[in-house]
């Protein structure tokens, strides 16, 4: 979004959150109860976004991607407690251990779980917020814990392999790539990309990204995405504020996977994001400083830019078997 986009959808939101929070007590305890009585799921996410924008510790700055998924887990909640006959006035005590229970024997990712879970979470402080309910049945339940080290989830493509693609794609495609490949951007922040946080030319050419919770950080380009990029803006001028014409990061997943099945080189357990971990790989390998990797790849902490030096170690022992 760009900050005018951005300005609008926080004050459509607060405006939203305003409405329900201003209700005097009774009235919101009665939409509420209603809410969860019926499992209303627009009047149940009206009462979780209101507490989310409200109490929530990002406020009206929530990011709509955060939003979008707390409203997807409200759902596989509300369609896991139909079936299992879970109220959402009264639980039993074991509900919420039954449900991540229901969720890890589906096969979800760890990380998935922990996402639903955490929507469950705010749905019941929501409720509880607006005096629907005591009852917090997800407070103390936890997801098992993930066997899978983080380094070998979404493995970084080799650098043959990101030629290939390169080799593949076409101008737009290349654009995707390379920003993932070479500049670590995340799938949502190609899709937020705006031709106007592009900085080509000069000694530093670089991208200003919105990344996670609406932070806007700038990103080194590399000669060659400046080139497909700047390619790409001079053939569509005509297409709007947004650099990419692919909207969505399912989108963009789907025409990723497509490139990969024309140039022949496996997508499973890479997937887009495994462009980023190319390019967090790359950076390591060529600094040796996990500092480098935390400031190209925007970490929060240190200790995610560390799963690295994995991925390089695994991309060294390969190339000595191949040779």
């Amino acid at each position: 979004m760009s900050g005018l986009e951005l300005m609008a959808y926080n004050l459509e939101l607060q405006g939203r959150a305003d409405r329900v929070g201003s209700q005097e007590p009774d009235v919101l305890r009665k939409d509420a109860l209603r809410a969860a009585r019926d499992v209303d799921v627009p009047g149940l996410w009206a009462v979780t976004e209101a507490f989310l924008v409200l109490r929530g510790g990002r406020g009206a700055r929530v990011s709509l991607r955060t939003l979008e998924s707390y409203e997807t887990g409200l759902r596989f909640l509300v369609e896991w407690a139909a079936g299992a006959g879970m109220s959402f006035i009264r639980p039993k005590p074991n509900d919420g251990y039954r449900y991540v229970r229901h969720l890890e024997a589906k096969g979800l990712a760890p990380s998935t779980v922990r996402v639903r879970l955490a929507a469950a979470r705010a749905v019941f402080a929501a409720l509880r917020w607006a005096g629907a309910t005591d009852a917090a049945p997800f407070t103390d339940v936890r997801a098992a814990s993930d066997p899978v080290p983080a380094w070998e989830k979404r493995k970084p493509y080799p650098d043959k392999d990101v030629q290939a693609l390169l080799d593949h794609a076409d101008e737009q495609e290349r654009v995707m790539v390379l920003l993932g490949a070479d500049c670590g951007l995340r799938v949502t922040e190609m899709t937020t990309l705006l031709r106007a946080d592009v900085r080509a030319g000069g000694d530093r050419p670089y991208l200003t990204v919105t990344g996670k919770r609406q932070k806007r950080q700038q990103v080194p380009l590399s000669r060659r995405s400046e080139a497909a990029l700047v390619e790409w803006l001079r053939m569509t001028p005509s297409y709007g504020p947004h650099v990419l014409t692919v909207r969505s990061g399912r989108a963009v997943e789907q025409r990723i996977l497509q490139l990969c099945e024309r140039a022949g080189i496996p997508y499973q357990g890479r997937e887009v994001h495994g462009l980023r971990h190319t390019a967090g790989t790359r950076m390591y390998r060529e600094t040796k400083d996990v500092l480098a990797v935390r400031d190209h790849l925007r970490h929060a902490s240190i200790t995610t830019s560390e799963t690295y030096v994995n991925y390089a170690r695994e991309g060294e022992k390969a190339l000595n078997r191949d040779w």
